[in-house]
């Protein structure tokens, strides 16, 4: 089948992240580096601003994927000086395929603070010694999920029971909680997929994994199917896997040395965020002109995703208390027996591994400025 559109960015995606990526496996690096502060210069280079000065001021922060429009409220903070304003001058250090994980990143002490999209990761991280605190999460629950077909929906864990499901790595953990959580037998094809929706398509497995945020528009745009005709997507949370993704953290020592840098960074990309929800195309300029100018990204495809992941941003939580909030107790009764189905037996404490005192800071901020 000729290579389509999706296929060729990812291929340049991996040959971007590639540049200034470490020649030691990730999970590997965490495990040598724990919760120490070493090789502080491990990713400069990876980012053009990295030329900045090293004031006190700045901050280095690791994101979990390429410069697309999932950070779209970081950008639109920067532009519209939310950060300035408050004397912060984040260096955004992009991730991706072969790139260092944030957790890796902030370990080494190469980043101060980092966005991680799997909770399981994060806590396996904090396991192996890394003091770190999630003090906020932009992903309320995880577009991540299962991409099926007409031919064999996947809209239950039952529908999980016979079929060849095409995932990437560490996927079939999650496979395996939905099923343990349903009371149902692990039988099931696991079929190893990379990042491409296309082997769906070809029928070379019933189920994918994916994120509603890229291949469901995958589907749409290039192949013509519909949403609940053609196809069905089915997200972790619907299947019984409930966690935040995206979760900025740090490391317990920075927080008590920089709250107030952490408090005036956290406010600036919650007013980043909201301004790009005000106007979605502020956001998709900024990544197309410039800070993923060179990724090859669809502006179609970046808008329906800026549009599509504002629902998984939100939660009664953020209604009630603003975007980003997180709840210690939220995570160890809905989010821990997820993860304790997928064989993460050893759990640290949620309300240790919370602070909510940054959030709180920063809408204090907010409400003195109104």
């Amino acid at each position: 089948m000729k290579e389509n559109s999706s296929d060729s960015l990812i291929n340049r995606r991996r040959a971007l992240a590639r540049i200034g990526a470490l020649s030691m496996s990730m999970p590997g690096l965490v495990k040598v580096f724990g919760g120490a502060t070493l090789v502080p210069g491990l990713l400069h280079g990876c980012s053009s601003q990295e030329t900045a000065s090293s004031a006190s001021s700045q901050l280095r922060v690791a994101l979990a994927w390429i410069n697309n429009v999932e950070y779209a409220g970081l950008f639109v903070a920067e532009d519209k000086n939310f950060y300035g304003a408050r004397n912060i001058k984040p260096v955004f250090l992009p991730g991706g395929p072969n790139a260092p994980m944030p957790s890796v990143s902030v370990a080494a002490g190469a980043a101060q603070l980092g966005f991680d999209n799997d909770l399981r990761r994060f806590i396996e991280a904090v396991n192996l010694g890394n003091d770190f605190v999630i003090i906020g999460a932009q992903y309320q629950r995880s577009p991540g999920g299962v991409i099926s077909l007409a031919n064999r929906p996947v809209r239950r864990a039952e529908d999980l029971v016979g079929c060849r499901f095409l995932g990437q790595e560490g996927v079939k953990t999650s496979v395996d909680a939905a099923l343990t959580l349903a009371g149902l037998p692990l039988e099931y094809t696991y079929l190893p997929a990379g990042y491409s929706v296309s082997s769906l398509v070809e029928n070379q497995g019933d189920a994918y994994s994916g994120f509603a945020v890229n291949q469901p528009i995958t589907l749409e745009k290039e192949y013509g199917m519909k949403p609940n005709i053609d196809y069905f997507f089915t997200s972790w949370a619907d299947l019984g896997l409930h966690g935040y993704a995206n979760m900025l953290f740090c490391h317990r020592r920075f927080l008590d040395e920089n709250f107030q840098k952490a408090v005036k960074f956290l406010a600036g990309t919650i007013q980043g965020w909201r301004a790009n929800f005000e106007n979605p195309s502020l956001g998709v300029d900024l990544v197309l002109n410039e800070y993923g100018r060179d990724l090859g990204l669809n502006r179609d495809q970046q808008m329906r995703q800026n549009l599509i992941q504002a629902e998984y941003m939100e939660s009664d939580l953020t209604r009630e208390k603003g975007l980003f909030w997180v709840d210690a107790g939220i995570m160890e009764r809905e989010m821990y027996p997820s993860l304790r189905a997928g064989g993460l037996v050893e759990l640290p404490d949620a309300q240790s591994l919370v602070d909510t005192r940054v959030l709180e800071a920063a809408y204090e901020l907010f409400a003195q400025a109104a």
